[in-house]
């Protein structure tokens, strides 16, 4: 829709051509990628759109809306994070104390003395991640036996010295509101954000369901060529501060976020110096490459939000093959939230960095460009991350081979290259993944990035 020379174009008339424009934008999509439906919220200032594409499930004629609910994966950290910083706001909980402080299983341990609140709330712990690929600890794991692993667990890195998103941090930090407070994370939940927001929440688990229309999880079958629905599994109760069942609208996900980026004025129970807290940029990310099919990382983490390039905050939320990504911009008040039924985090990013990039008149460049300085023999080794989990790297010719090894199952191959600018490119058989490499700042240790995730080299 366009207006003619003479046709003035009124906030409210403009408004309704974005809107126009973001729904055949998001219908295009649809179409070229074979996603089953998608869902967008937007809020420039005090003006919202929203657009909606597709249907809940490729096997279902129920379109997809406003009030679809999608899980909220990691977007529960950015949950604990908030209740937490609450508490932090109060004088009730100190970022700089040790854990220990707090839990009295982990006093006088190593983990108990040496991990701060600070190094949960940034993913900087160091700790190897416990093995989430293993349905004892995806589906039936419990606090005792995570205290037992946390304390002969490799310490990879130096807390507060590198950046490694695992899910197990949040789990501690829940527990440890839990033990300040007396209350579930559940009930802080709709105590500190879920009431005061007048958000509706729901859940994946069978029994709790209700009467909300769920988008339905899918993935690309490479042997039928089909895009297939895939039953949604919740996570063990243990992971309920990191990796919950809760459900939510991508526009209740939006309201969260507006109020959070300060569009939206923060009701009586939430207070303005915990959404800054949340805010507060405490690490930088070691810098990765990869294809143009990759996820985008973040070049910052926070005390609950990542930072990415184009200066634009947020955390994305996945579950088993859907997501969710959430993004805001604090200075031009601008907040997004776009939800997939089909894991394709490479899409997602594009459709959000698009849209900003609409908004603000200039693009988002969201790779890095500089020339790779580092000498490719020096990176072969092998790395090692979270258990179960190693990285070979070996150097051939003007080329570095890098094989991600899952316990006994087939490795998944890396190839990187330098350009002729000396930037590294990707080529993978898993093109959603970034590589980088790093030197610990303190010990100058050497480690490798994984997309988010971090390794050392042995």
């Amino acid at each position: 829709m366009e207006a003619t020379a003479h046709e003035t174009i009124t906030p409210e008339k403009a408004l309704s051509m974005l809107q126009d424009q973001l729904q055949m934008f998001l219908t295009t999509i649809k179409e070229q990628t074979g996603i089953p439906g998608i869902s967008l919220g937007l809020n420039i200032g005090s003006q919202k759109i929203t657009a909606n594409v597709g249907t809940i499930s490729i096997d279902s004629d129920i379109t997809m809306t406003d009030n679809t609910h999608f899980q909220l994966g990691c977007i529960s950290k950015l949950m604990t994070a908030l209740v937490a910083a609450e508490l932090i706001t109060a004088g009730k909980l100190d970022p700089d104390d040790p854990i220990g402080k707090y839990l009295d299983e982990l006093r006088g341990t190593e983990r108990g003395k040496d991990i701060q609140i600070w190094h949960l709330l940034s993913h900087t712990s160091g700790y190897s991640e416990v093995d989430i690929s293993d349905p004892g600890v995806s589906y039936y794991y419990s606090w005792p036996k995570f205290v037992e692993y946390l304390n002969t667990a490799t310490q990879l890195f130096k807390p507060g010295t590198v950046f490694n998103y695992i899910h197990s941090e949040s789990v501690i930090l829940g527990e440890i509101v839990k033990r300040i407070t007396g209350n579930d994370i559940f009930d802080l939940y709709n105590e500190i954000i879920i009431k005061p927001l007048k958000l509706t929440t729901g859940s994946i688990k069978s029994n709790q369901r209700g009467d909300i229309s769920y988008a339905i999880d899918h993935k690309f079958n490479s042997e039928t060529m089909k895009v297939e629905p895939l039953k949604s599994i919740p996570m063990g109760d243990f992971w309920s501060a990191s990796l919950n069942s809760l459900t939510m609208s991508t526009q209740d996900i939006l309201t969260l976020a507006s109020t959070i980026c300060g569009i939206s004025k923060p009701p009586s129970g939430i207070s303005e110096k915990a959404l800054q807290f949340v805010q507060k940029q405490v690490i930088k990310v070691p810098r990765t490459y990869g294809s143009s099919m990759s996820e985008q990382v973040a070049v910052a983490f926070g005390a609950g939000c990542a930072f990415y390039r184009g200066w634009i905050y947020g955390l994305n939320g996945s579950a088993r093959s859907q997501t969710t990504g959430l993004r805001f911009d604090p200075h031009n008040k601008i907040a997004m939230v776009i939800s997939l039924n089909m894991w394709k985090p490479f899409l997602r990013d594009s459709i959000i960095n698009y849209i900003f990039g609409r908004l603000r008149g200039q693009s988002i460049e969201t790779s890095h460009q500089e020339p790779f300085e580092m000498s490719l023999s020096e990176l072969a080794g092998t790395y090692i991350g979270s258990k179960g989990l190693q990285v070979i790297v070996t150097c051939e010719d003007d080329q570095i081979i890098i094989s991600k090894q899952v316990k006994k199952s087939q490795p998944v191959r890396f190839v990187m290259k330098k350009d002729e600018k000396g930037i590294l490119r990707v080529q993978s058989d898993m093109q959603h993944f970034s590589i980088g490499f790093f030197h610990e700042p303190e010990s100058g240790i050497d480690g490798l990035m994984l997309g988010p995730n971090a390794f050392r080299k042995q």
